[in-house]
């Protein structure tokens, strides 16, 4: 991505751009900036877009060849097609040649680096990477967009805020949204505030789950199973986010035996460092022989579910049940 900043900043326009990565907010963040410095503002005749995976590539190819109307550029967006993902001769072949009154933009969620036209795409322009955010580009984010709003926040509720917005900054923004709007009379955003405007992720509820079962509350662990049902989780759901957090949980007590820093235990697993924080305390609350065991049982059950041999919701509750029961 700082090659792609680089090219803007500089004005060191390229023929062809691939963004990619899991981060689709900043990807269209952009490709729009892109897009602005190429055409301008209501031009339809030199700007065209297309998604989805039913692409006919020789028609791109033909649009790429046209001239723009009374324009410097046409520019052409593509997205989320596939094109990078498995082999196209055609566009590899083709992106070489790209004409200089032509721009093609991809935006993808993923590509696969060792393809040709991927190669061809590097050499020629520029492949930009969006992966998902640290906890520092994170709360920057935030504190940012607060800030234009004058909207000061204390630390603990930005703390509650980061472990309840998610990792999707379309998700983030909007729930910024709601709580600017919802402390708009007040002087700065507290943890209150935060709980009133945003509800627990159903992983948070997970996690406090899988805290009773580890300190054997077979009350709390199934009355926290109930309160995930009654807000519409399904039972393989939940089966699926236990099992998830139990093998989070494993390799953070692994990792941290090998005094692992929470940076690059949350690199190495692909997550955020909060995610990977909040399971540490329930890495210490068992063993690995244990864990191993739970996620074995989880296992069980699931192939018991899909197999007929037991109904979904008394399963994963009998299995929250037995979970609580078993010893360390």
């Amino acid at each position: 991505m700082k090659q792609l900043e680089a090219d803007i900043r500089n004005k060191n326009y390229k023929n062809i751009y691939v963004l990619y990565g899991p981060q689709s907010y900043n990807r269209k963040r952009y490709e729009k900036a892109l897009t602005d410095l190429f055409v301008s503002d209501g031009d339809t005749m030199n700007l065209t877009y297309y998604y989805g995976k039913k692409i006919d590539i020789k028609e791109v190819i033909d649009l790429a060849e046209t001239m723009p109307f009374m324009a410097k550029k046409r520019v052409i967006v593509l997205e989320n097609t596939g094109l990078f993902s498995c082999s196209c001769e055609e566009l590899a072949d083709y992106i070489p040649n790209i004409p200089e009154t032509t721009c093609i933009i991809f935006s993808e969620d993923k590509i696969d680096l060792r393809l040709k036209q991927t190669k061809a795409a590097k050499s020629k322009g520029t492949a930009a990477e969006f992966a998902n955010l640290s906890d520092a580009d994170l709360r920057d984010f935030i504190l940012k967009r607060l800030a234009r709003e004058h909207r000061p926040i204390t630390a603990n509720a930005l703390e509650l805020f980061m472990q309840r917005c998610g990792d999707d900054l379309w998700q983030v923004s909007a729930e910024l949204e709601k709580i600017i709007s919802y402390t708009f009379k007040k002087d700065g955003i507290r943890p209150d505030d935060v709980g009133a405007v945003m509800p627990p992720l159903a992983e948070d509820r997970i996690f406090a789950m899988i805290d009773a079962i580890l300190e054997h509350n077979t009350q709390k662990a199934v009355r926290l199973y109930a309160d995930l049902i009654t807000l519409r989780s399904e039972p393989v759901s939940i089966l699926s986010l236990i099992r998830e957090q139990m093998r989070l949980i494993l390799h953070a007590m692994q990792m941290n035996e090998e005094h692992v820093s929470l940076k690059d235990m949350a690199q190495t697993l692909g997550m955020r460092e909060t995610r990977v924080k909040m399971a540490l305390p329930a890495a210490r609350k068992s063993s690995k022989i244990d864990i191993r065991h739970k996620i074995e049982m989880c296992a069980e059950t699931d192939k018991n579910i899909k197999s007929g041999l037991l109904d979904p919701r008394v399963g994963v509750e009998t299995l929250i049940v037995e979970m609580c029961i078993g010893g360390s």
